[in-house]
């Protein structure tokens, strides 16, 4: 099996597999309870908390939330800050963005609030129009660094200092899903309010997401929380923590930190391998001006993506049409759309995602496979 959807999910390293099993068979405790077992296990939880605030550059200030997934977290960093407001105002996304912020910000939208969205045409964020967007009344300005379907990587720190300085009270948040552990960066490097990272596109397990939470959102009390119950987390995500998820969570991310240069490289070296090897076949590859090393998108030559991902599957390579949670809807993709395509040339778009563990006979086999799909695909369109 060649797997190259690592975009949608990694494999669990044995970091993070050695973690997750320690913590189901000895660290099991509940970290709320104040007996020996509860503090065992929250003081584990403490540790892989700032763990991971480290890889962010956090050493101090700040909070880390655990939440089930990117997901969550997304959801928490939008709805969370406009339901903390007694006023409403507006709320700024890209036109591409992941379906979790979009789904967020439309509920809020439902709720009261304006939904501006800024485009992103052939992977660049438009500053211009994003500083037309920027009103008085915006709450929350929330930009993903890494598109997870065009690989782009936006500008996301200039957009944060025009927001600053336009609207000093708005909250920016990123979802930097996409870019966590492959691209360098860091909550100061940002300059964003609030984080969205995860686990599981890093090697680690399913079921651990993470909100970092800037010094001033806490003292300013501009995150609410969006499911109730015991409190945990600062009060900000109740329900009792998955242990074993954050402490794989923290494994993968500290063997992820100690390779992430290598990899990165390592990647971006196999991309341009396979952007290389499909060029002669007709594919057009998708590139933006500054995007991920681990993601590329390529256009096929009149064969729609699901075929081509039945050929691909049938042959025991794993690859993708987009984001895995935009899979099953039926509509084109937003992403593609945003970034210039026609609904047409983004029906027979697919996704190629990598990962440290990749290789270049990988590489190879897919772009054989890709052109023995070319010459039989195409005939039979």
């Amino acid at each position: 099996m060649i797997y190259l959807d690592c975009a949608a999910t990694t494999r669990p390293c044995r970091e993070a597999a050695d973690a997750v099993a320690a913590a189901l068979t000895e660290d099991w405790g509940n970290p709320s309870s104040v007996h020996k077992k509860g503090l065992d296990a929250r003081r584990r939880l403490d540790a892989a908390r700032a763990l991971i605030l480290s890889t962010l550059g956090v050493r101090r200030d700040g909070a880390l939330v655990f939440t089930a997934s990117g997901t969550e977290a997304n959801d928490l960093a939008v709805l969370g800050v406009s339901r903390s407001k007694a006023r409403r105002g507006r709320v700024i996304i890209t036109e591409g963005e992941h379906a979790s912020v979009r789904a967020s910000a439309e509920e809020a939208e439902k709720e009261g609030f304006e939904l501006v969205t800024v485009p992103t045409r052939g992977g660049v964020l438009d500053m211009d129009a994003l500083r037309a967007a920027l009103t008085p009344d915006t709450v929350l300005c929330s930009l993903m660094l890494v598109n997870s379907e065009t690989g782009a990587r936006y500008d996301v720190e200039g957009a944060f200092r025009a927001v600053r300085a336009a609207v000093p009270s708005a909250v920016c948040h990123c979802d930097a899903v996409q870019a966590y552990m492959k691209m360098p960066f860091t909550a100061s490097s940002l300059g964003a309010d609030l984080i969205t990272v995860s686990a599981h596109k890093i090697h680690g397990p399913k079921g651990a997401g993470a909100l970092y939470v800037a010094p001033r959102i806490l003292k300013l009390r501009a995150l609410a929380p969006v499911i109730y119950g015991g409190g945990q987390e600062s009060g900000l995500r109740s329900g009792t923590v998955n242990v074993p998820a954050v402490l794989g969570f923290a494994a993968a991310a500290e063997r992820a930190s100690k390779t992430c240069s290598d990899d990165t490289e390592h990647m971006r070296a196999l991309r341009e391998r396979a952007i290389s090897s499909v060029m002669h076949l007709g594919i057009r590859p998708n590139l933006p001006p500054v995007s991920a090393p681990h993601i590329l998108s390529l256009t096929l030559p009149g064969i729609k993506s699901e075929t081509a991902l039945n050929f691909l599957s049938s042959r025991d390579i794993c690859i993708s049409s987009g984001s895995a949670c935009s899979t099953h809807s039926r509509t084109v993709s937003r992403a593609l759309l945003a970034f210039g395509l026609t609904e047409r040339d983004a029906d027979t778009t697919v996704r190629v995602s990598l990962s440290r563990e990749t290789t270049e006979d990988e590489i190879d086999a897919l772009a054989a496979a890709l052109a023995e799909g070319v010459r039989t695909l195409a005939k039979i369109r």
